[in-house]
């Protein structure tokens, strides 16, 4: 669920056209956009960051720069109300899942995809420290989810349950944990724009002379 705090503030160009995209969201069925408070879920909030939406044109060039395969597999951990799988279920991936600690909030995302007939898309209402199924993926999207020390186990985890024979992605926005990531055993590989200027960056379990940016475009 939770979400990076922005360096920017919407203009209000942006702000017209957020309201504008939840009431079309809202006129569909759909709650994606909405933004849920930490306290309304009963979260500490010097903890947990508010949940905000990052599935937008940012995310979709920096995957069709990646060039998904049709066997990927993407879990968004940390998913909210489903934004940014919703954008990634654009591409290729065989399925695109979440991890969500809150129940109200993964229950609404489950709602959205159950909505829009998306069968390849699953949430599932856990704590990402605690999750036994990473090694179903190869690509994982973060953004800015956690604090250091909850961040340091979810990594642990990753490098625990991941198949050393296949290459895995962090897609991380708002990379605040970045040596985290790196100390876990992945390789920054490019860093793309986002919408606050916080930046998206790319790390792959594979060293440089054999990533999958390479893979992808051969």
């Amino acid at each position: 669920m939770l979400f990076a705090r922005s360096k920017g503030y919407p203009t209000l160009q942006q702000a017209v056209k957020r309201r504008l995209n939840i009431w079309a969201d809202e006129r569909a069925g759909l709650d994606f956009l909405r933004v849920t408070q930490p306290r309304e879920l009963g979260f500490d909030e010097t903890i947990v960051h508010r949940g905000s939406p990052s599935g937008n044109k940012y995310l979709s060039a920096l995957l069709s720069d990646l060039g998904v395969l049709h066997g990927d597999a993407a879990l968004d951990i940390g998913c909210a109300k489903g934004s940014a799988m919703r954008t990634m279920l654009e591409f290729p991936f065989a399925r695109v899942d979440g991890v969500e600690i809150s129940a109200q909030l993964a229950k609404i995302a489950s709602a959205n995809f159950e909505r829009l007939g998306k069968r390849n898309a699953q949430v599932f209402n856990a704590n990402a420290v605690d999750f036994e199924a990473y090694g179903r993926y190869n690509v994982f999207y973060f953004y800015n989810p956690f604090p250091d020390e909850v961040m340091r186990q979810v990594m642990a985890q990753l490098q625990r349950q991941l198949d050393p024979g296949r290459e895995a992605l962090v897609i991380y926005n708002t990379p605040n944990c970045h040596r985290i990531v790196v100390d876990h055993g992945f390789t920054p590989m490019r860093d793309y724009p986002d919408q606050w200027g916080n930046g998206i960056r790319v790390y792959s379990n594979r060293p440089l002379d054999s990533r999958l940016l390479a893979r992808t475009r051969t």
